[in-house]
């Protein structure tokens, strides 16, 4: 009798014994899964912030570079592009205002414009607003008929194309050029003269500023 006791005794500690094991394994496990799945979601959260910081970054300076050479670049071609309103001089109806021959007017666009003329320079009043280079070289021309201007080793004169190409270079001056900037405001009439000769919009601006525009 003692024996079966002792013998039942002896089972039942087996049984607890392996119940602890089975419960013992069965938490560990959990924490395993449980410790994965934050393991996993703090990994998550960590790249969607890292995400989110590179959103957040601006875009550098050579980007805004290219960019701006990119606007440039399109500027040039779309006045190049643009469909011309004039086909000759004569529709510009270019007049000498007070008979100084100083002071002019021209018709374009059903707008009335004025061209100022002193010793080697032609300034156009507002000429932001024409941007075909077609309908620019008919101007042009017809300025330089009437007072040219010497091109920029003093001697020879300026053509009527590369007057509209600095004209065009003023244009997208003013376009580009934030409005607290000291060149915008003289930008928007361009002043045709020898030393602006073919010259590309980054060493105008350098000349007039001192800066560099990129």
């Amino acid at each position: 009798m003692k024996k079966r006791i002792l013998f039942l005794a002896f089972v039942c500690c087996l049984l607890t014994s392996c119940g602890d094991g089975v419960s013992k394994s069965d938490v560990s496990s959990d924490k395993a899964v449980n410790s994965s799945v934050t393991e996993t979601e703090t990994s998550a959260e960590s790249t969607t912030e890292v995400i989110s910081e590179a959103e957040e970054i601006p875009a550098d300076e050579s980007s805004s570079a290219e960019h701006t050479v990119e606007v440039i670049t399109e500027m040039n071609e779309e006045a190049a592009e643009e469909t011309a309103l004039l086909t000759s001089a004569e529709e510009l109806q270019l007049t000498d205002v007070d008979g100084w021959e100083s002071n002019y007017t021209f018709v374009y666009g059903g707008e009335v414009y004025n061209a100022i003329y002193s010793p080697d320079n032609w300034k156009i009043i507002d000429s932001y607003k024409i941007t075909c280079e077609a309908d620019m070289i008919i101007i042009c021309g017809a300025l330089a008929d009437i007072h040219p201007i010497h091109g920029s080793d003093g001697e020879s004169y300026r053509e009527p194309e590369d007057m509209a190409y600095e004209w065009i270079q003023h244009n997208i001056a003013y376009s580009i050029l934030p409005d607290d900037n000291s060149w915008k405001a003289n930008a928007k009439d361009v002043d045709i003269n020898p030393a602006d000769q073919n010259k590309s919009l980054y060493e105008m601006y350098k000349s007039k500023t001192g800066g560099d525009l990129l």
